[in-house]
């Protein structure tokens, strides 16, 4: 059953993650994630936190982009928060949804890219 939700209503860590990767500050981001914690980002799946913390070093910094909240939804535990991004990367706009799996501390343990759902 899927559930819209705010934007007041995303967990911590999707405002964390969010408000972290658009600060550039890849040490609260990586402290976002599990031990065990998985990224699929443009096809590529990083897994675990040395690989997750490689994939945050080399990406953060790669574009400037602005975000604009669209919508998010709750299925299953996944949390789904849609965004449209303008930046100077390929192409300059993209509505993409950071999909979000949360374990019981709150913390990260899944994280895909996706097309926006909103």
């Amino acid at each position: 059953m899927s559930k819209t939700l705010k934007n007041d209503e995303l967990p911590a860590a999707v405002h964390g993650f969010v408000d972290g990767w658009q600060g550039r500050e890849a040490g609260k981001v990586e402290a976002l994630f599990a031990e065990n914690a998985v990224v699929t980002d443009q096809g590529e799946t990083h897994r675990g936190l040395d690989e997750i913390r490689t994939w945050i070093n080399e990406a953060i910094n790669l574009f400037t982009t602005t975000l604009t909240f669209l919508g998010a939804r709750e299925v299953d535990g996944m949390v789904g928060a849609s965004y449209r991004l303008e930046g100077d990367f390929p192409g300059g706009v993209a509505e993409l949804e950071y999909q979000f799996h949360l374990n019981d501390e709150g913390q990260i343990v899944q994280l895909v890219f996706a097309p926006s759902a909103a």
